[in-house]
């Protein structure tokens, strides 16, 4: 017997009363998530009022990301248990998920302190700054026999899985110099680490702390490994002129790079070394 259909709602009334593409509700039904009561021969699709009901609890479920297939088992065994259990996994899910966004906040909030700093350095001066701890996550030691290909995949590795263990990658990362290579301008310098700076400490294994103390700092610009013997030369005249120890190894931070410029010559990096 043909159901009558006067209380009945097209598929485009049903989705219009909900606010949503006419598409939405057909993929829905492709999906069988929510069927037709009828369907007539010429192919128009008719819901009923519960049908309706469905549909918003499907809505609901979709705010909190729950995803499609479970939406589906949940409608062929709704029940307050069932439901229930849904509810909580999602508010487990929800609370992982806050933790997270503020934890990138963060991290991001940091960033931009950085960013904002750049319109105030003062580039080739020698400064005296006190800094707190701070945490770097350091690559595999580099070795002065590798090629540049092998020193870039060190690099990408740290960059790589640095990101497994952290909300957000900042634009900055750094190297570490030997500081023999200060107390001596003779002796040859290269990269012994690759590192990242970051700003709260995780669970990454490579982490190692910058200890806050006194250090010199220069900001220079242009690309590091034309300039690099230049700047250190000035901090080791600088310590040697002031009866200054270096006590720590020289890191060298890249604060303006390929992120934020096409410019090389744009390009900003700043060295220190911790001094007693």
């Amino acid at each position: 017997m043909k159901k009558p259909i006067d209380n009945y709602f097209t598929t485009g009334e049903l989705a219009k009363l909900c606010k949503i593409p006419r598409k939405t509700l057909l993929y829905y039904d492709s999906l069988g998530l929510i069927t037709p009561e009828v369907i007539e021969e010429n192919g128009y699709r008719y819901y009923k009022r519960t049908q309706l009901f469905a549909l918003e609890l499907i809505l609901t479920m979709r705010k909190l990301d729950i995803p499609l297939a479970e939406i589906k088992t949940y409608l062929s065994n709704k029940s307050y248990t069932n439901y229930r259990n849904i509810m909580s996994d999602r508010e487990i899910f929800l609370e992982k998920l806050l933790k997270k966004i503020i934890k990138t906040k963060n991290e991001l909030h940091h960033s931009l302190l950085i960013l904002n700093q750049l319109e105030n350095i003062k580039f080739n001066d020698v400064l005296t700054v006190r800094t707190d701890n701070e945490f770097l996550y350091l690559s595999k030691p580099v070795s002065p026999k590798m090629n540049f290909k092998d020193r870039t995949k060190i690099s990408a590795s740290l960059f790589i899985n640095l990101a497994e263990h952290i909300p957000l990658n900042n634009h900055t990362f750094g190297y570490v110099v030997d500081k023999n290579s200060l107390l001596d301008q003779k002796k040859p310098r290269h990269i012994k680490y690759y590192f990242c700076p970051v700003f709260t400490k995780t669970d990454y294994p490579k982490c190692s702390i910058k200890s806050k103390g006194t250090y010199l700092t220069l900001y220079f610009k242009g690309i590091y490994m034309n300039n690099y013997d230049k700047y250190i030369n000035t901090l080791s005249e600088y310590c040697k002129h002031n009866m200054l120890v270096p006590i720590s190894d020289i890191y060298i931070t890249s604060i303006k790079n390929f992120w934020l410029t096409d410019e090389i010559s744009e390009y900003i990096y700043k060295i220190e070394v911790q001094i007693k």
